[in-house]
C-alpha cells in the first residue's frame, strides 16, 4: 500500500498536479494518531453560486467537500443577496443551490437581512442547514439558532453564528422593527461557555471582518478578548463581510475569510488528538485559489455531486424567467444612459437621465444611512453618490410606446454585475482623483462634439454635487502638482471643494466596483444589492401599484469648461415604416421634444425629419404610431455621427404591419 502511495503521488507531481495537497487534509505527522476534519468555507458570495471565469461556484465547492473524507461545508454569510440570481428569488433560489451542494451551516450576514426578517426565516426554513445568528434577537427571543453541534468521524464540533452588530445602522431601518444585535463579544463568550463541556471543539463562525472602521468588533477583536479557558477550546474562525482573505493565525487560532463573490475557497483543518494529554487539537487554516479549487481532483462521489448541483442551478435559472416580467411601473418618460445606440455606450460619456437617477437613489438611501449612522458615531456629513458609466448597462427601457410597463427584468438587464451599493467616509482631494479616472475625452470638434479614443467606464454620474471638467486640458498626473481635468467640485449647497483638500469628509454612496478604487478603511457601511437600490427607488418615485415613473433629468451635474459648441444644432432623423420594411416615410407628422408639446412637422421626400436643437442631450418622439423615442447628443455625438445603418434607436420606427 505504501509503494502505491508513493507511485501516486509522483505521478501527481510529476504531472504538475500540486493542487491535490492543497485540497486533501492538511499532513500534520505528530498528530496522525487522531482523526483530521476538514471544513471549506465560503463568504459574501453575494448570489454568485454558478461557476465562472472568476467564481468557483457551489457546484465545485460541493464536489470538493464530496470528494474529501470527514469534511463539512461552510458559508460565514451574505449569500442571499447580490446578482440578479439571489435578487429575483429574493434569496430562495441561493438556498436550493446551497441546498444541492451540500451545505452543512451558514451564519447569518448582515445582507441576509435586506429582505426583511419574514423572507430570512423562510429561507432558513427552506434550508437543509442550519442557519446561525446568537446574537440577534427579535422582540427579544432569538431569531435563528445560535449554535449547532456536528458530529463527524466521532467527534463533536460546536458552531456558533456572530452577525456583526453593525447591521442596526447599514440595514433599512425599516425592515429591522423590534430586531436587536446584541454585543458579538458577550454573545461569543456566553454561547463558548454553554457549547465548551459538550463538545470536542468549537469553531465560530463570524460575519464581522478585519476592517475596525467599518464595524466595531472584528473577528481579531473577539478573539483577543475571550478569556483563556474559552480561547483554548476554539479550534478556528471563519470569516466574512469585510470581502478581505484573510488567512491568519490570531492568539494560535486560524482565521479564514475568501473575499468577495465565491472567488476562492476557504479551508481549515482540525487534527484531533485521541486522548493524548494537552490539547484536544491542532488547526490550521488555508485558502484555496480560483486554479487550486477548481483543479483539485474529483471522486466520483464528488463528481456526482457536481452534476447534481449544476443540474439544479440551471433549472432555478429556467425557473426564474417569470419573476423577471414582474411588474414595477408605468414608463412617464424614458431614462436613456448605457448602450443608446449600436456600441456607443452614452453614460460613459456625458450626463445622462439614468446617471441621475441611479445616483439620486444611491444618495437617498445615503442620506437614511447617515441620519442613522450619525446617531451612534457622530458622522454628520454631506452625503453624495456615484455611479460609473460602465455600471449602467442600457437604457429603460430600449424601446417604447405609450403606458410602457417596466420590469424588474428591465432594472437587472442593465445593473447586471451583482454589484452591491457602500458607503465610504473620503476627502475632497480623493474625490477628485476618482473623478479624474474617467476623463479621457481630449478637446471638442468644431460642432462642440468631444474628442475620444475610447470612452471610459470609469466616467462617472453623480448626485449630491456637480463637476465641472476641461476635457482639453492634459490628464491627471500625480508627478505634475495640480494636474488634471477637473476645473470645479461644488456640493449642492454650492460649497466649492478644494482639489488638495484631505482635511474636509464626505460620505460617498457609490457601487463596490468604485468604492475598490478608495482605501479599504474608507467603507463605513452597505446600503444593500444595486439593484435592489434601485428597484426600490423605482417603486418609492412612481407611488407603487404600477403607478408612473416620470423622472426629469436636469443636465446640469457634469459641465465643460470653455464649452466650443454652438447653441444650436441641427440633426436629421430619418422616419421609418419597420424593421421588415425600412422605406422612408414622407408627409406631415407631430413632433415632441423632451416630453413637450406635439408641434407640426414635415418630412422630406428621402422620410427625413429635421429639427433644430439647443447643445446638449434631448429625446424626440413622434405622434402618429411611431413607438420609439430617438436620442440625441451634440456632446457624444449619439444619434448624429455615432449611428449605424439598420439600427433603430436613431429614426422614427413606424411599428406597422409590412408592406405586402
Amino acid at each position: 500500500m505504501k509503494k502505491f502511495l508513493a507511485l501516486f503521488l509522483s505521478v501527481c507531481f510529476a504531472a504538475g498536479v500540486s493542487v491535490i495537497s492543497a485540497c486533501a487534509p492538511a499532513n500534520t505527522p505528530e498528530l496522525r494518531d487522531g482523526a483530521t476534519i476538514t471544513l471549506f468555507s465560503t463568504n459574501d458570495m453575494h448570489g454568485n453560486v454558478q461557476n465562472s471565469s472568476a467564481a468557483i461556484g457551489v457546484a465545485q465547492a460541493g464536489a470538493i467537500k464530496a470528494s474529501t473524507q470527514d469534511s463539512l461545508l461552510i458559508d460565514a454569510g451574505d449569500a442571499t443577496q447580490g446578482a440578479s440570481f439571489a435578487s429575483v428569488t429574493k434569496g430562495e433560489s441561493v438556498i436550493y443551490a446551497m441546498n444541492a451542494a451540500g451545505y452543512d451551516l451558514m451564519a447569518a450576514g448582515n445582507h441576509e437581512f435586506d429582505y426583511g426578517t419574514d423572507v430570512l426565516k423562510h429561507n432558513a426554513a427552506i434550508a437543509n442547514f442550519p442557519v446561525l445568528a446568537a446574537n440577534v434577537k427579535k422582540d427579544g427571543l432569538p431569531l435563528l439558532d445560535s449554535s449547532c453541534i456536528i458530529e463527524k468521524a466521532n467527534y463533536k464540533i460546536g458552531f456558533v453564528g456572530i452577525t456583526t452588530a453593525s447591521t442596526a445602522t447599514s440595514t433599512n431601518p425599516s425592515l429591522l422593527a423590534s430586531v436587536t444585535f446584541e454585543d458579538e463579544i458577550s454573545t461569543a463568550k456566553a454561547e463558548i461557555q454553554n457549547l465548551k463541556n459538550d463538545v470536542d471543539a468549537i469553531v465560530l463562525v463570524c460575519h464581522m471582518g478585519d476592517n475596525a472602521n467599518a464595524v466595531d468588533c472584528t473577528s481579531e477583536k473577539l478573539i483577543k478578548s475571550l478569556a483563556p479557558d474559552e480561547w483554548q477550546s476554539v479550534a478556528a474562525v471563519i470569516d466574512g463581510h469585510s470581502h478581505t482573505v484573510e488567512n491568519k493565525a490570531v492568539e494560535g487560532i486560524p482565521v479564514v475569510q475568501t473575499g468577495l463573490n465565491c472567488a476562492n475557497l476557504g479551508k481549515v483543518t482540525i487534527t484531533f488528538k485521541d486522548g493524548v494529554n494537552g490539547a484536544r487539537f491542532k488547526a490550521s487554516g488555508d485558502v484555496l485559489s480560483y486554479s487550486e479549487a477548481m483543479n483539485c481532483a474529483l471522486t466520483p462521489a464528488g463528481e456526482s455531486k457536481a452534476a447534481e448541483c449544476t443540474g439544479k442551478i440551471a433549472e432555478l435559472v429556467s425557473a426564474q424567467a417569470a419573476v423577471l416580467e414582474r411588474q414595477l411601473c408605468m414608463l412617464g418618460a424614458p431614462l436613456f444612459g448605457g448602450y443608446v445606440c449600436y456600441d456607443y455606450v452614452e453614460s460613459r460619456i456625458v450626463e445622462t437621465a439614468y446617471g441621475d437617477f441611479v445616483t439620486d437613489a444611491f444618495k437617498y438611501y445615503g442620506d437614511i444611512f447617515a441620519q442613522n449612522f450619525a446617531q451612534s458615531a457622530g458622522l454628520d456629513l454631506p452625503v453624495i453618490a456615484v455611479e460609473n458609466g460602465g455600471g449602467i448597462g442600457q437604457s429603460l427601457p430600449l424601446q417604447d410606446s405609450n403606458g410602457a410597463v417596466v420590469k424588474y427584468g428591465d432594472v437587472l438587464g442593465a445593473f447586471n454585475h451583482g454589484n452591491l451599493v457602500e458607503v465610504l467616509k473620503i476627502s475632497p482631494a480623493e474625490l477628485f482623483l476618482a473623478l479624474e479616472k474617467g476623463l479621457v475625452a481630449t478637446g471638442q470638434d468644431e460642432n462642440g462634439q468631444l474628442v475620444f479614443d475610447k470612452p471610459s467606464g470609469s466616467f462617472l454620474q453623480c448626485a449630491g454635487f456637480s463637476y465641472t471638467y476641461n476635457p482639453s486640458a492634459p490628464a491627471y498626473d500625480p508627478a505634475v502638482e495640480a494636474s488634471g481635468k477637473v476645473t470645479e467640485v461644488k456640493l449642492a449647497d454650492g460649497t466649492v471643494l478644494q482639489r488638495g483638500d484631505n482635511e474636509r469628509k464626505l460620505l460617498l454612496a457609490t457601487n463596490n466596483y468604485v468604492s475598490a478604487w478608495f482605501a479599504a478603511e474608507c467603507k463605513v457601511g452597505e446600503l444593500g444589492g444595486e439593484d435592489m437600490i434601485i428597484e426600490d427607488y423605482i417603486l418609492l418615485k412612481s407611488g407603487k401599484n404600477g403607478g408612473v415613473l416620470d423622472y426629469a433629468c436636469d443636465y446640469g451635474r457634469i459641465l465643460i469648461a470653455n464649452d466650443t459648441s454652438p447653441e444650436k444644432f441641427s440633426v436629421a432623423i430619418a422616419v421609418k415604416q419597420n424593421i421588415a420594411d425600412v422605406s422612408g416615410k414622407s408627409g406631415e407628422f407631430h413632433l415632441s421634444i423632451d416630453g413637450g408639446a406635439f408641434e407640426a412637422v414635415e418630412a422630406d421626400g428621402n422620410g427625413m425629419i429635421t429639427v433644430e436643437l439647443a447643445a446638449g442631450a434631448h429625446y424626440l418622439r413622434l405622434e402618429e404610431g411611431a413607438g420609439n423615442y430617438v436620442y440625441v447628443n451634440s456632446y457624444s455625438g449619439t444619434g448624429i455621427t455615432h449611428t449605424k445603418s439598420g439600427y433603430f434607436h436613431s429614426c422614427f420606427l413606424f411599428e406597422l404591419p409590412p408592406i405586402a
